[in-house]
């Protein structure tokens, strides 16, 4: 057999009580380290048989703005037509994979019909633990019966009968949605295809895991359709993303599971959310769930209703026919898909959004493509990798401390530091906010723009500096200052998520007993004052410059840089990675990788403290590489002299030995220079 199904493999899995290291999920999506056993709010249960309308509308309206998900109870549907469709879906399951197969997906279909096991396509290249059987079930001109199981005979009789049940409830749920929001009965029906609405129905079949907290059933997502109808078995596995935490949805017998999809948010302009939500495994039983999608037609364009549209609440998605948005749903990963699908016209085309097509063709613009004396896949150096110190910034040895630095800024120009005294919790928060800023949707980003005409360089961006080959590089990014306060613009400090100015501001405070810290070592390792550094770049009129870089997945990184090769040309620059590999310095002629180490603070040496130093310090020559499947991010802080502040190398590192290898220069006209690639 071509295709190895989850169900098979599981079998092979239990048996030696381990599972295939492809379906084993980072630290960030384990089940049993992200979800939440505390006090679990539930999600709403409903009875739908309730006669006051206004009340059930109300409810209803509630749930799909605050949660995006409810249950309802007292549907109408038979619980014997339940049962029998969840019978006949097990009966198939349990057929001989000889015959399931008969229904496999066949590979250059452009449908997504049929039995099968991968869906869409992960970033990080993990599969889920399940298999799954599509077909439509309606209206009966979409149905291709070659996907209905023959075997169990029943199989088709019980689907058309739990259809029959089902559409009323779905017709009822989008008139409801529609009153909520103030609009006529049948007008969200009519706007996702009135009488050509399709109902697709998928039985995911998760079988037994030996390690249920390391895989996941079903990825994080949300549904591409209008409204999603679920039929779970009695085994816990649905999960929701909510305020920050994965949650348990209660099993309920008998109760449908309905989900709002991502066309009735973007119909709603965002009042009704798409709920996320995942399926989690267990180690001994099988878990089973049949949701029924319903789908606009494909060539049906879909934009915010202009009866929601005004101008304190102007349009958050962009029109887009479903067919266009359903086939780069299974391009691309979560994070991307909110980045681009949902973004607005904009004049600038970022590289998020370059990202996103790039991925579905498989190759990159040419403007993205380096010369052979850039391109990583023949420059970067594979043999013994020479490491970038990494020094333990609590060492109580202060002499022995200010040796290490030292010699790394002389001989590396880079060097990493652990127990740097930052906690944890500090550094996770300033990564999180920045990563959820930048899957917001590109209208909301645009708002942190850098005006075309500003002489500044903040605000959220994509090209920073002219390159002299006309290339661009593979990152966006958003820039802004962080001290000293009377240098801060918070006009483009993102007020969406609402906590992003407390965690830069409280890494701010930590970083800057870090950089005095590292000043003073510097000016120690030189025979200099301990404070003589830092008054020389500025002193308390130093300003904290934070950029976050975002390096999108990239189809052909081995033909991509995300940022090319450049010095810093702050003082000097502290830096915060996250996990994927990207960071490359340049030494002995090579470019090699800098490892990644957990919890460190990368500190580069900048061009003023090697002009400074008359070259005793070297300004470290990096770039950064990216990734095929990952989206690598950093948030370096560069430390920067003011702008009429001249610096040149210090008077008492200059003797007839050693003349001054610099010209003085005030910072403003230095950088001037350096962006625009003039000789200084």
């Amino acid at each position: 057999m071509a295709v190895e199904r989850v169900q098979t493999i599981a079998f092979s899995s239990i048996l030696v009580d381990t599972i295939p290291p492809e379906f084993i999920r980072s630290e960030k999506e384990q089940p049993a380290l992200t979800t939440c056993l505390g006090c679990i709010p539930q999600v709403p249960t409903i009875d739908f048989s309730d006669p006051d309308e206004g009340n059930l509308t109300r409810l209803i309206a509630e749930a799909s703005s605050e949660w995006a998900m409810f249950q309802i109870v007292n549907h109408g549907i038979p619980s014997e037509v339940i049962t029998n469709l969840q019978k006949a879906g097990k009966e198939f399951f349990e057929l001989p994979q000889e015959e399931k197969e008969l229904y496999a997906k066949p590979p250059d279909s452009k449908s997504i019909e049929g039995y099968g096991s991968k869906l869409q396509k992960e970033v990080e290249g993990k599969k889920a633990w399940v298999d799954h059987l599509f077909h439509n079930i309606w209206p009966p001109s979409a149905i291709n019966y070659q996907y209905w199981p023959k075997n169990p005979p029943s199989y088709r009789a019980v689907n058309e009968e739990y259809c029959k049940w089902v559409q009323p409830v779905g017709h009822r749920l989008l008139s409801l949605l529609s009153l909520g929001l103030g609009l006529e009965k049948n007008e969200l029906k009519e706007n996702v295809g009135g009488d050509e609405l399709k109902y697709l129905l998928k039985i995911n079949y998760y079988p037994p895991c030996p390690r249920p907290d390391l895989a996941l059933g079903v990825v994080a997502h949300t549904d591409m359709s209008s409204i999603t109808i679920l039929v779970p078995n009695e085994v816990q596995g649905l999960q929701v993303f909510r305020d920050d935490h994965w949650f348990d949805v209660k099993y309920i017998p008998d109760a449908l599971v309905i989900h709002i999809g991502d066309q009735l948010e973007i119909l709603s302009n965002g009042k009704y959310k798409s709920v996320l939500h995942r399926t989690t495994v267990t180690k001994e039983i099988t878990r089973m769930s049949w949701p029924v999608f319903l789908e606009p037609p494909s060539e049906l364009a879909i934009g915010p209703l202009p009866k929601l549209i005004n101008e304190k609440n102007p349009p958050k998605y962009q029109k887009k026919k479903y067919c266009d948005y359903r086939i780069r749903f299974y391009c691309v990963n979560l994070t991307l898909l909110q980045a681009v699908l949902f973004q607005p016209p904009t004049d600038i085309e970022r590289v998020q959004a370059i990202a996103f097509s790039s991925l579905s063709e498989g190759t990159i613009p040419p403007e993205f493509i380096r010369s052979e004396k850039e391109e990583p896949a023949i420059t970067t150096f594979h043999g013994y990798v020479p490491q970038v110190p990494t020094i333990d910034f609590s060492d109580p040895d202060e002499a022995n401390l200010t040796r290490l630095i030292a010699v790394a800024s002389m001989e590396w120009g880079i060097f990493q530091i652990v127990n740097h005294g930052i906690p944890f919790h500090v550094i996770t928060s300033l990564q999180k906010v920045g990563r959820e800023f930048f899957e917001l949707s590109q209208e909301e980003k645009e708002l942190y723009a850098k005006p075309p005409d500003s002489k500044s360089i903040e605000g959220y961006g994509t090209k920073l500096q002219k390159e002299v080959e006309g290339k661009k590089a593979w990152v966006d990014h958003l820039f802004h200052k962080v001290w000293p306060p009377s240098a801060i613009n918070y006009h483009f400090w993102p007020k969406n998520p609402p906590s992003y100015r407390d965690a830069n501001e409280e890494y701010t405070k930590c970083l800057r007993g870090v950089a005095d810290r590292l000043f003073s070592r510097l000016s120690l390792g030189l025979g200099l004052d301990e404070d003589e550094l830092k008054k020389s770049v500025g002193g308390d009129e130093l300003t904290y410059l934070l950029k976050i870089n975002y390096y999108p997945p990239c189809p052909r990184p081995d033909l991509a840089l995300g940022v090319v090769a450049h010095t810093d040309m702050s003082s000097i620059t502290m830096l915060v990675p996250n996990e994927v590999q990207g960071l490359q310095v340049f030494r002995d002629d090579h470019w090699f990788d800098v490892k990644y180490i957990p919890n460190a603070l990368v500190i580069h040496i900048g061009d003023q403290l090697e002009i400074l130093s008359n070259g005793k310090y070297r300004s470290v020559l990096h770039r950064a590489t990216v990734n095929k499947e990952m989206t690598r991010m950093s948030w370096p802080v560069f430390l920067e002299p003011p702008p009429e502040l001249a610096i040149g190398p210090l008077s008492k590192l200059i003797n007839e030995e050693n003349p001054p290898k610099y010209k003085e220069k005030k910072y403003c006209d230095y950088v001037y220079c350096k962006l625009n690639k003039i000789p200084q």
